[in-house]
């Protein structure tokens, strides 16, 4: 019973068990109406464990079923009720920041949804790195094969890239609660987030908001804020540079 394991021995946050850095869960689909996915994801017990046996900026990985379409009710109104269920309980446990997006590659008829969740508000910096950030740490990080092929079927980079950007339905869906989220009033009047809301940082904004996240100019990887200075982003580029190829290289460019 990998639920009780978890509650047994990350009930609180006091645990001296050792800690993960990433958990994933490929549990029954919320959306499926069956009693013991109800359970399973109203468990606010079960929840805080997992935000509890994950190290001080561990992510927690998670699939919720079938892509949303855009004739989809809200998820509160809807048959993915318990996928709202769980996303509370999510940030109720002190999550700081979530994430969605859509994987085509699952073997499924439809694309399939994920979510991530960040323990600590600083890591959306890597969730948000740059393309060219993103292949040179693979490039780093990967053991070649002996066919010399890639070993990696279905990500690289541009991938990654795709997976920051929000889908639109998600976004779209997201807005049609019957209380209009932080956000929807703008992106339903013609007008855009990333220049009004998406602006400041993100205190106050919900901790799941996919207006925020496909609206929001995160450039460079800067994380949880707009970069609008040209000497900021020079900045950060000379930074990456010589965090990847060393100072002394760098400063010869």
């Amino acid at each position: 019973d990998a639920f009780g394991w978890f509650i047994d021995r990350f009930k609180d946050d006091e645990s001296t068990e050792e800690k993960f850095d990433v958990i994933i869960m490929d549990a029954l689909d919320p959306d499926k109406l069956v009693d013991i996915v109800g359970s399973l994801y109203k468990d606010n017990h079960f929840v805080q464990s997992l935000f509890n046996g994950l190290s001080d900026s561990g992510v927690f990985v998670v699939q919720i079923g079938e892509a949303d379409s855009l004739e989809d009710e809200a998820l509160e109104a809807g048959p993915a009720k318990d996928t709202a269920h769980m996303m509370e309980g999510l940030e109720n446990a002190g999550f700081e920041s979530i994430h969605g997006y859509d994987e085509f590659h699952s073997h499924f008829y439809d694309p399939w949804s994920y979510l991530i969740c960040l323990k600590d508000i600083k890591s959306r910096e890597s969730w948000y790195k740059t393309s060219a950030k993103i292949e040179i740490e693979l490039h780093q990080r990967l053991h070649r094969t002996k066919s010399g092929k890639h070993s990696l079927l279905y990500f690289d980079a541009p991938t990654m890239i795709n997976y920051q950007v929000t889908p639109k339905v998600e976004e779209v869906v997201y807005c049609r609660k019957d209380v209009v989220p932080w956000g929807c009033d703008q992106y339903l009047g013609g007008q855009q987030p990333g220049l009004l809301n998406a602006r400041n940082s993100t205190i106050g904004k919900p901790v799941y908001d996919p207006v925020f996240e496909r609206h929001s100019r995160h450039i460079l990887g800067l994380g949880a804020r707009e970069t609008t200075s040209f000497s900021e982003i020079t900045h950060h580029l000379s930074s990456t540079i010589q965090e990847t190829i060393g100072e002394e290289v760098a400063g010869r460019l």
